[in-house]
């Protein structure tokens, strides 16, 4: 068995409350390695009761050139999950998997209580719910210094002829905002209805991740005005319009970092 290749990870896409009281739990294996998975559970207060724990098969979902990925939805009626894994190979090694690793199957093992992996508590509060356009949106990413220059007025200095040479990390190109109205067509062509914008806030680079202002879009892009053309337009043909906003990084020129530097630990930016 191939045993790094076993991998679960507790709240995350391998562990999600699905709806109310459902959980959706998901197991990673090396490909053709496990002819079986069961998932072990109970309430975690019965397990240190030393009370019997309840076991459902998992379903091999999907594969990958590498891995095996195996499935479970589980209703517990307590709104709360202790859980661990019963894998077998194809071998018929059978191994315990939980929050502690991997150790060989023993009925011992399943009422030890400190083994295994848990949901303290169902939160609805918690709980992912994607809007339902969502689920039906083909979304394209744009990266608009990138994708079409649309307005020479506005390029940097030093912009590049389009298509003049590999783009590097430093260059520019003059791609915009009307870039992308001038393109809506092909766009719609393609069958798309979202658009996914890399961030398009005032910054130095041509990537725009290092912002100095959230609350303008950059020079180079174009303005407000030509940002809410491009949203109606979008609409009028049924794409929404989503924005990478970065606030959990900004640039070494925005205000509050320029702040910092000038007043030390008495900035109010400080932490």
């Amino acid at each position: 068995m191939n045993t790094a290749a076993i991998y679960h990870r507790p709240s995350s896409e391998f562990a999600y409350l699905y709806e109310k009281d459902v959980l959706h739990l998901r197991l990673r294996t090396a490909k053709g390695d496990v002819s079986c998975v069961q998932l072990i559970w109970q309430d975690p207060y019965l397990i240190e009761k030393k009370q019997k724990t309840e076991t459902k098969t998992m379903v091999k979902g999907l594969s990958t050139e590498l891995f095996d990925y195996w499935f479970v939805s589980l209703k517990a009626p307590f709104h709360r999950l202790s859980y661990a894994f019963a894998i077998t190979a194809t071998d018929q090694l059978q191994v315990f998997y939980g929050d502690q690793g991997l150790f060989l199957f023993s009925e011992e093992l399943q009422s030890s209580a400190n083994l295994y992996f848990r949901f303290p508590y169902f939160h609805e509060i918690d709980r992912f719910k994607a809007p339902s356009w969502v689920k039906g949106t083909v979304w394209y990413q744009i990266f608009p210094e990138r994708f079409a220059n649309g307005d020479k007025r506005n390029d940097p200095e030093n912009t590049l002829p389009w298509g003049s040479k590999t783009p590097g990390r430093q260059d520019f190109f003059g791609g915009d905002l009307q870039g992308i109205i001038d393109h809506l067509d092909y766009l719609v062509d393609l069958g798309i209805n979202g658009i996914y914008l890399c961030p398009i806030f005032k910054a130095y680079s041509n990537h725009k991740y290092d912002t100095i202002d959230y609350k303008q879009i950059d020079p180079a892009f174009g303005d407000e005005k030509v940002f809410k053309r491009l949203v109606e337009k979008c609409h009028q043909n049924g794409i929404k319009v989503m924005l990478d906003a970065v606030f959990n990084h900004m640039g070494d020129q925005s205000p509050q970092w320029q702040d910092v530097l000038a007043k030390g630990k008495e900035s109010k930016y400080a932490d």
